[in-house]
């Protein structure tokens, strides 16, 4: 990581930006969750990691990296709070979804149609309420 790079890390996590930024970008999918700060900050730390360990000769600037990182975490968190598909199983992924279910991300639920299924019996029904009498009784 450059030097300019490090700086710049350092001020961005001073100033609690991540954060900010994923909300921001969380507002403009029209994502309405709440989520707790503590599950923002998680998913901030989550792309921080992820932008300052995607250096590369000639990328692009730490802050750059980690808006497209925390862009990415906004669009998973609107993939899993709006619908009930399977998510993919990559190492970004992963940790994104250990995230959610540590902070109880909600997700629909997709109902199956009701579907009568016939129950083959080994005796007539009929004789299920003698089983409880008593012998002295009858």
């Amino acid at each position: 990581m450059k030097l300019i790079d490090s700086v710049a890390r350092v001020m961005v996590r001073a100033q609690g930006s991540g954060p900010r930024w994923l909300r921001q970008e969380l507002d403009t999918l029209r994502v309405r969750i709440p989520l707790t700060d503590g599950c923002l900050a998680e998913f901030a730390r989550e792309a921080d990691e992820a932008a300052a360990g995607a250096d590369c000769a000639g990328s692009a600037p730490y802050v750059e990296r980690l808006r497209q990182q925390l862009a990415d975490s906004a669009r998973f968190i609107q993939r899993w709070t709006g619908s009930d598909e399977a998510i993919s199983a990559g190492e970004a992924e992963q940790a994104h979804v250990r995230i959610a279910r540590q902070y109880a991300l909600p997700r629909p639920w997709k109902l199956s149609e009701p579907v009568a299924v016939e129950y083959p019996r080994t005796r007539p029904s009929y004789w299920h309420w003698t089983d409880d009498l008593e012998s002295d009784a009858a």
